[in-house]
C-alpha cells in the first residue's frame, strides 16, 4: 500500500512539471506589453518567446527582446510597439517554444491597460484662496484621474477630476489643518475603459504638522483686520438700537436736580403776620380827605374860611381784599364820592 501511494504521487508530480506554462500579458503605460509565464512557479526550462497582433496580413512575428529572469530561467519578456494605445484593440498572440513544444495562446489587451502612477505631485495655495494640487501624466491622451485626499489623517474621500485634467482644487483650505492628497490614472471608457488603476502617487501634504510643507501665503493676512473691522460694526449697531437715554446715561452721569429751598418766613421781620404765607400782594396808596358839616346857621355867621381839613393819608395799610382790582375801584370810588359832598357844602354854604 505504501508503495502504490508512493507511485501515486510520483507520476502526479511527472504531470505537473509537465503542464503547459499560462502566458499572462499586460499594456504597460502604452510603451510596451509584457507577458510573464511563471504563474505556477518558475519553469523548468528556458522557453523562447515570440509575439504579434493579428493584423491581417500585415502580422509580423516579433522575437523578445528583454528577457524577465528568475533563478536564471526566463519567466517573461518585455517587447516594445508602436502605437498601441490603437494596436491593443487587435487580437494578440503569443507563442512559447522549447525544442519541438511549442505553446501558443490569444489574448485580449483592450481592457488590460495599466499606466504609471502620476509623478511630480506638487500643492500650491493660490491667490484665489483655494488649495490646489498638480501632477504629471505622461499619457495624457484618454486619461482619467481619480483623487483621494484625507484631513488630519482621516478617512480618504474621493473624487474625479474633468477628463484629462491633471489639477484639483481644494475650496478655502484651514491653515490648522493637515492636506494630503493622491492621484491615481486609467484609460477612460472614451478610449476604450481599462479594468485596472495605475498605483497611487506619492501622497503630497500641506498644512500643520509637517515640516515639508509648502509656506501658505499671505491667504489670512487680513483676518486680524477683518476681526476689527466686525468689532467695530458691532458696537455701532449696538450702539442705534439702544435707548438715547440710556446712551447718555452710560457715558456722563446724571446730576440730580437741585431740592427747592423752603426758607423760614417766620424770621422775615419786614411783613406783618397777617401777610406772612401770602407772599403776592400790592398795597396801594389811598389819598383821603377829610370834611365836616356846617350847618346853615353857621355858614351865614362864618367869614366863609372853609373848615375842611385836607390831610393826606399815608397810612393805608389795611387788610387788602385778594382782588386787586376790587380794591383799586374801592379806594378810587370813596374818594370821588368824598370831593362831590365837600363841592355840595361848599355850594350850600354859599
Amino acid at each position: 500500500m505504501p508503495t502504490g501511494l508512493l507511485l501515486l504521487l510520483c507520476l502526479t508530480g511527472h504531470v505537473l512539471s509537465k503542464e503547459p506554462p499560462d502566458v499572462d500579458c499586460w499594456v504597460i503605460h502604452l510603451k510596451h506589453v509584457h507577458c510573464s509565464w511563471n504563474k505556477h512557479g518558475t519553469p523548468d526550462v528556458n522557453y523562447t518567446f515570440y509575439s504579434w497582433f493579428q493584423m491581417g496580413s500585415h502580422s509580423k512575428i516579433h522575437n523578445c527582446t528583454t528577457y524577465v529572469s528568475e533563478n536564471s530561467m526566463n519567466t517573461g519578456c518585455i517587447q516594445p510597439y508602436n502605437d498601441l494605445l490603437s494596436n491593443r484593440f487587435y487580437t494578440f498572440n503569443t507563442k512559447l517554444s522549447h525544442g519541438n513544444k511549442t505553446f501558443l495562446k490569444t489574448h485580449n489587451l483592450k481592457q488590460k491597460v495599466v499606466l504609471d502612477a502620476p509623478d511630480n505631485l506638487t500643492v500650491k495655495n493660490d491667490s484665489d484662496f483655494n488649495l490646489w494640487f498638480y501632477w504629471n501624466q505622461t499619457a495624457t491622451h484618454c486619461v482619467e484621474n481619480e483623487v483621494r485626499f484625507r484631513v488630519n489623517d482621516r478617512k480618504w474621500e474621493t473624487s474625479m477630476p474633468n477628463h484629462d485634467a491633471q489639477s484639483y482644487c481644494i475650496n478655502l483650505p484651514s491653515s490648522s489643518s493637515k492636506y494630503e492628497l493622491q492621484v491615481r490614472s486609467k484609460i477612460g471608457e472614451r478610449c476604450g475603459e481599462s479594468l485596472n488603476w495605475s498605483n497611487w502617487s506619492e501622497p503630497a501634504v500641506w498644512g500643520s504638522n509637517n515640516s515639508t510643507n509648502i509656506p501658505p501665503t499671505n491667504v489670512y493676512a487680513w483676518t486680524p483686520l477683518l476681526y476689527v473691522v466686525a468689532a467695530v460694526i458691532l458696537i455701532l449697531f449696538v450702539m442705534m438700537f439702544l435707548p438715547n437715554e440710556r446712551l447718555r446715561i452710560i457715558p456722563i452721569p446724571v446730576v440730580p436736580k437741585p431740592s427747592l429751598v423752603l426758607f423760614d418766613i417766620e424770621d422775615w421781620p419786614r411783613f406783618t403776620k397777617g401777610l406772612k404765607g401770602n407772599l403776592n400782594y400790592n398795597e396801594y396808596a389811598c389819598p383821603v380827605r377829610e370834611y365836616c358839616h356846617v350847618s346853615e346857621s353857621d355858614s351865614d355867621s362864618s367869614d366863609g374860611s372853609n373848615c375842611s381839613v385836607t390831610t393826606d393819608q399815608t397810612d393805608c395799610s389795611v387788610s387788602i381784599p385778594a382782588n386787586n382790582a376790587d380794591l383799586s375801584t374801592s379806594c378810587s370810588s370813596s374818594t370821588s364820592v368824598g370831593l362831590l359832598s365837600s363841592q355840595e357844602e361848599e355850594q350850600v354854604s354859599v
